[in-house]
């Protein structure tokens, strides 16, 4: 698969937050150098540029003022990436005949996105939707029933940023972000 020249260089994401106290990771395929997000919902601006020590961003989260501040909660990091084949956060319970997927201290809102290759228990299905952080739907029913089991995302996830939890304050937030590299 090839690029184009704009997603070689920039991506721009919009962000539905279905649960605010659950960071986000956006991968864009690279580590970006400067990426600003905006909560249209409730006007804060964030901004990360490269080289800032790790866990800080600036923001305007005082909406009288438009004076950027220093955040050392975390707003926006840089986001590794996964290698194919690695277990995803917590582990999670599957029913034969069942396609729900049923997560506890998972995360899959930031870390699984639709069309994802999955393997739980040995099987493997595609992500056909997600609910929240703890709840996903396959492609098909399994066929058989596990509990406890790790999930395993068997594409990987290209580099990216992650966006910290103070950056929404409420479910249905929309986040507006743009990376450049």
């Amino acid at each position: 698969m090839s690029l184009n020249y704009a997603d070689q260089v920039q991506k721009v994401f919009s962000v539905t937050v279905s649960n605010p106290a659950v960071a986000v990771n956006l991968v864009c395929g690279w580590q970006p150098r400067y990426v600003r997000a905006y909560n249209v919902n409730n006007l804060a601006a964030y901004e990360y540029f490269y080289g800032m020590a790790a866990g800080t961003s600036l923001d305007n989260g005082n909406h009288a003022d438009t004076q950027n501040s220093v955040n050392a909660a975390g707003s926006i990091t840089l986001y590794a990436g996964r290698n194919a084949g690695a277990a995803v956060t917590g582990t999670v319970a599957v029913t034969a005949a069942s396609p729900t997927i049923t997560g506890t201290s998972t995360n899959f809102v930031g870390e699984l996105a639709v069309g994802d290759k999955v393997t739980i228990n040995g099987e493997t299905v595609a992500i056909l939707s997600i609910t929240s952080s703890t709840v996903a739907t396959a492609d098909k029913p399994f066929v058989a029933t596990a509990t406890g089991a790790s999930l395993y995302d068997m594409l990987g996830k290209g580099e990216g940023v992650t966006l910290g939890t103070d950056i929404c304050d409420t479910a249905a937030d929309v986040v507006r972000v743009v990376a450049f590299r």
